[in-house]
C-alpha cells in the first residue's frame, strides 16, 4: 500500500491527472511529426556554442529544470533514474529552437518513449554538419518504491553515458544526482548536477534548488539555482526558474503544462543574459 500511494504522490507532484485506459492515439501523430521536421536542415557549417547554459540545453528535453523532479520519458536526458521511479508509460515528441539574437542556430528534436525501469529514444539536433543522431537507451531498475538508479547510453559518433540516482526523504523531499557524459571523450562536456525538491501545500507548489557543473575543455563552470513549480487548476501546470553561474551568465526560464488525459502539451522559453535564448514545445500521451 505505501508504494501505491508513493506512486501516486509522485504523479500528483507533476501535475499529471490519473492515467486513463484508453488507447494511445497520438503515437501516430509523433511519429509524424518526427519524420516531418526531421527533414528540415538549418547551415551545414558547425554551430560554435560557448555558453555554459545554451550547449546544455540544446541536449535536454524541455521540462522542469531540475534533476531531483522530472519522472516522465524526458528524465531519460534529465536523469536517469526518475525513468524507475514511475511506472507510467509515457510516448513523446519534443522541439527546441536555439537563439541567438534573432537569429536560428539549432534545432533538437527528441522522440522518446519509456516504461517502467526502461527506456529508448532518439535525439536529433543540428549543430554538427556530420552525424546528427543520438540513439538513447535507457536501464533504470528501481531499489525499492522511494528509490532509484539510472543508466543512459548515447551512441553517435562513438558511446558516451550519463549515471543517475533519485530518492525520495519522507513525504516531502526527493533528491537527485546526475553525472553526464561520464566517459572521458575529447568532444563531449561532462556535467555533475544535484538538486533538492521541497513539496508544499498538498503538492499543489513544489520549490527545487540545483547546482550544476561543467568540466570540459571549453571552459570550467558552475551554476547555481532553482524555481517554484506550481499547478494552477486540475489542468494547468506552470513553473518558473533562475540560474547563475561562476561567468555571470543567468538563464530565466518560465514553462506553462496543460494536461488533457491522457495527453499533455509543454511549451517553454529561456532567455539567456549573454544574448541566447530557447523555445520549447512537448507533446506526450501517457498510460498505465
Amino acid at each position: 500500500m505505501r508504494s501505491q500511494e508513493h506512486r501516486k504522490s509522485f504523479a500528483r507532484l507533476l501535475g499529471v491527472p490519473k492515467p486513463t485506459t484508453r488507447h494511445v492515439p497520438l503515437a501516430l501523430l509523433l511519429v509524424l511529426s518526427v519524420t516531418l521536421v526531421s527533414g528540415a536542415k538549418l547551415g551545414a557549417q558547425e554551430t560554435s556554442l560557448d555558453s555554459t547554459f545554451v550547449f546544455r540545453e540544446i541536449h535536454l528535453p524541455p521540462g522542469i529544470p531540475s534533476v531531483a523532479l522530472r519522472t516522465d520519458e524526458t528524465s531519460m536526458l534529465c536523469n536517469p533514474a526518475g525513468v524507475g521511479m514511475s511506472r507510467t508509460y509515457y510516448l513523446g515528441y519534443a522541439w527546441k529552437g536555439t537563439y541567438s539574437g534573432d537569429d536560428l542556430k539549432v534545432t533538437s528534436q527528441f522522440f522518446l518513449a519509456k516504461s517502467r525501469g526502461f527506456g529508448l529514444g532518439i535525439m536529433r539536433d543540428s549543430r554538427s554538419k556530420e552525424r546528427k543522431n543520438t540513439y538513447l537507451l535507457t536501464i533504470a531498475p528501481p531499489v525499492s518504491s522511494r528509490l532509484a538508479l539510472g543508466f543512459t547510453g548515447k551512441w553517435r559518433s562513438g558511446f558516451n553515458f550519463d549515471c543517475g540516482a533519485m530518492a525520495a526523504v519522507g513525504r516531502h523531499f526527493t533528491i537527485g544526482l546526475v553525472g553526464r557524459n561520464l566517459r572521458g571523450k575529447s568532444d563531449a562536456r561532462r556535467y555533475l548536477e544535484g538538486g533538492i525538491a521541497l513539496m508544499l501545500l498538498k503538492r499543489k507548489v513544489t520549490l527545487f534548488l540545483d547546482v550544476i557543473n561543467e568540466d570540459s575543455k571549453w571552459q570550467k563552470a558552475t551554476a547555481y539555482g532553482g524555481g517554484l513549480v506550481a499547478q494552477l487548476t486540475n489542468v494547468v501546470g506552470a513553473s518558473i526558474a533562475y540560474f547563475v553561474d561562476t561567468n555571470d551568465v543567468g538563464l530565466l526560464r518560465t514553462t506553462l503544462r496543460i494536461y488533457l488525459s491522457p495527453n499533455s502539451v509543454e511549451g517553454e522559453y529561456s532567455s539567456f543574459s549573454d544574448n541566447w535564448s530557447v523555445i520549447g514545445a512537448r507533446i506526450a500521451s501517457h498510460s498505465p
